[in-house]
């Protein structure tokens, strides 16, 4: 994807990319290491350390062979009967368990009004699909789609298009249905194919490892999930950790033909920022192709007629984008997520979850509606 040359503040002046303007210049810092190369290495870490201390702990249901969903000689049980994926921050919080599934995802999402959108929303459709290669080992594909932006800001045009696609693998360390415990890493690439004028398709994508753990031999379940967003270009992409926290509760019911459990669920979510980018993406607006810095510092609030060059018009996309803004870099942003899932017996769950910023920091997240309706093999 072209990448603008800078704007100098004076008309018609131009800098090459690489040299800062007036708009978009930062305090000179002392040299540190370089906060990519440190998610880096400690990413790098907390994998291998999850794969490394642990042997792979057999389970009830082990079933060996290439696709056990498929070509498994007995049933075999991928999920627990009462347990539930994650909803929330659907493209970065993965699912424990080891399972074929196809998931469809519809997201509603509204700006905040203080934001460089002026408020306004967007809309999401993706599919999510996961193959179980083995008793362990998936094959996932957790983020694809097709968006809709409606932004408030007159400068900024209604924009559609797909997303980026971020596929990886998944394999299960620990997977022990007697005490209830599962230890899933997972290592995913995003791959920057989405189009840009819905803010996808930046830089040489972003590498994604994680690490989930589930816990619930009865019928109160823990999920909680540890991963980094590692930019591949530290200038087109902004870099960060992200945590997540799901609790939920099985309750027996019998008014849900075909269905035993109504599962209602609460999630906290986490991204702390530990790299920035430069923001020299291209954003197109009603004044044509600008760098993203220029256009976050000079856009104004409606209705104070002031121009707001703030660090807290210097968003971030959270799990949906990364623009690769900069100033991000020491920020977090906190979301809650609280809904219900109902698993029916042939395999199909559908739940709705209602997500709203907790931190004082907003960027892009006010609130967000998450639907999903998910078939497991």
């Amino acid at each position: 994807m072209s990448r603008t040359v800078r704007q100098e503040t004076t008309p018609g002046a131009h800098t090459a990319r690489g040299t800062r303007s007036e708009v978009d210049q930062e305090p000179n810092r002392t040299a540190l290491p370089s906060p990519t190369a440190t998610v880096r290495s400690v990413a790098a870490s907390l994998l291998l350390m999850v794969m490394g201390a642990f042997p792979a702990v057999a389970s009830d249901t082990e079933c060996d062979g290439f696709l056990p969903d498929f070509f498994c000689d007995s049933e075999r049980e991928a999920r627990p009967e009462g347990h539930i994926n994650p909803m929330s921050m659907p493209y970065l919080f993965e699912d424990p368990y080891i399972a074929t599934d196809i998931n469809f995802v519809g997201i509603y999402h509204n700006f905040p009004s203080d934001s460089i959108m002026d408020g306004g929303e967007a809309g999401v459709i993706a599919v999510q699909a996961r193959l179980a290669l083995t008793d362990r080992l998936a094959f996932i594909a957790t983020k694809d789609g097709y968006l809709i932006n409606r932004p408030d800001n007159s400068a900024l045009d209604n924009e559609e298009g797909f997303m980026d696609i971020t596929v990886g693998f998944k394999y299960a360390v620990i997977d022990d249905r007697e005490s209830g415990l599962i230890v899933t890493p997972s290592l995913r690439y995003e791959i920057p194919l989405g189009n840009d004028e819905i803010f996808q398709g930046f830089g040489d994508g972003v590498l994604i490892p994680a690490v989930t753990v589930g816990y619930g031999p009865e019928d109160i379940h823990l999920i909680a999930g540890l991963g980094a967003q590692i930019a591949m270009d530290g200038d087109a992409n902004s870099s960060s950790f992200f945590y997540n926290l799901h609790l939920d509760q099985a309750f027996e019911v019998d008014f849900i033909p075909g269905s035993k459990f109504i599962v209602p669920f609460i999630e906290l979510n986490g991204t702390s920022y530990v790299a920035s980018g430069d923001g020299g993406n291209n954003i197109q607006t009603d004044l044509g192709n600008l760098s993203l810095t220029p256009v976050q510092n000079l856009l104004h609030t409606p209705g104070n007629g002031v121009m707001n060059p703030t660090r807290h018009r210097r968003g971030e996309g959270i799990d949906v984008a990364n623009l690769g803004s900069q100033g991000m870099s020491g920020e977090t942003i906190i979301t809650m997520a609280w809904g219900a899932r109902i698993p029916f017996d042939n395999g199909i769950s559908t739940g709705v979850s209602y997500e709203r910023v907790l931190s004082q920091r907003q960027d892009l997240f006010e609130q967000r509606w998450t639907w999903m309706v998910d078939y497991t093999f």
